[in-house]
């Protein structure tokens, strides 16, 4: 019972410029995924210093303590949010291999290998390209599963003298761990320090930085440093190669969420971001149909940077496409089952 003098209380308020952040964010990833022969390595080295570290430390922002909850509950919410869309995913992209590739674009798949496939979905990584999915983007959801279920442990830690220097010691110990675990390897493993650290240091940003006072100035140094990082010691999240990796991303974190602040009015992006996870998920297999259109000869004559850019927004217009055919067949459906529901039945009149 709540006591009727008791003060209401307000429900949370969603964060647009956050959703316009991961818009940004998905087009950012999807830069890096479609040819970047038109544009040179330079720009992938630069769109790789921060792509997939950006949603850590976006989930690391938008942290909110839930006291009294217990632990176990989190995981199951956090498998529930990112596990279950892993395991729908995987299974479009292997239809997408042996159907739509192996029958209507004519191409040779590997043939289906239950084996093979099982590996494939529960060591996801380097083991999403032994199978024919087309989208070896998948191997981001398990790894950022492991890192949710684990990061409410690290927030445990109340006093912020402990905590900082565990983040930083998380943070160091990517190195070594890269170094033991190089490559790809299962659940991609070797980016869990990683993946942690950014979370931390997003929680920090927000408690200890207003973002909206961050000014012309400081995001042009932002940008500034964020480039000598880059292309000094260019790395990936799987393999950073030096600690400067973690203060370059956590920059650019900071400066697209400054300008995300003052573009939050887009709704394009709003949606994508919304509906990161789902076009996250089929951006890869709509980056593979690119090749099938008759866009890329139709802007065969065209400047590489024109038809780099015609291809990345073929990429994330499709996919927002795919998501909205999605939520409004969804929302059909769930509108039928409420209109077919019998209603309340009247025992008696009086």
């Amino acid at each position: 019972m709540t006591s009727p003098n008791a003060e209401p209380q307000s429900p949370r308020v969603r964060d647009r410029s956050v959703d316009v952040l991961r818009g940004i964010g998905i087009v950012v990833v999807a830069m890096g995924h479609v040819d970047l022969s038109g544009v040179g390595g330079a720009w992938a080295v630069y769109l790789y210093s921060f792509n997939v570290a950006l949603f850590f430390v976006v989930s690391g922002y938008m942290w909110r303590d839930t006291p009294g909850t217990p632990y176990w509950r989190l995981v199951v919410k956090k498998a529930r949010q990112i596990l279950i869309p892993y395991a729908v995913l995987f299974a479009i992209s292997l239809l997408y291999g042996h159907i739509i590739v192996r029958y209507a674009f004519g191409q040779p798949v590997a043939p289906f290998d239950l084996r093979q496939t099982a590996k494939a979905f529960l060591l996801s990584s380097e083991w999403l390209n032994t199978v024919p999915t087309f989208n070896f983007a998948l191997w981001f959801l398990p790894i950022f599963f492991v890192a949710s279920a684990l990061f409410p442990l690290i927030q445990k830690i109340k006093p912020m003298v402990v905590y900082v220097p565990v983040i930083l010691l998380v943070m160091a110990s990517a190195i070594p761990i890269q170094y033991w675990l190089p490559g790809r390897p299962p659940l991609a493993i070797n980016v869990l320090p990683v993946a942690i650290g950014f979370m931390g240091a997003g929680f920090l940003v927000r408690r200890w930085l207003d973002v909206r006072r961050v000014g012309l100035p400081v995001a042009t140094a932002l940008f500034a440093f964020t480039l000598v990082i880059a292309y000094n010691f260019p790395g990936n999240v799987a393999a950073i190669g030096t600690l400067w990796y973690f203060p370059s991303a956590v920059a650019s974190f900071i400066l697209y969420l400054r300008i995300a602040q003052d573009v939050e009015s887009s709704r394009l992006l709003a949606y994508i971001g919304a509906n990161s996870l789902v076009i996250f998920g089929v951006h890869g297999l709509v980056a593979n149909t690119y090749g099938h259109t008759p866009i890329p000869s139709y802007f065969a004559g065209w400047d590489g940077l024109i038809t780099y850019m015609i291809n990345v927004a073929y990429v994330v217009l499709v996919s927002v496409a795919i998501v909205f055919a999605y939520r409004w067949a969804k929302a059909r459906v769930l509108s039928r089952r409420r209109t077919s529901a019998p209603g309340p039945t009247v025992s008696g009149t009086r």
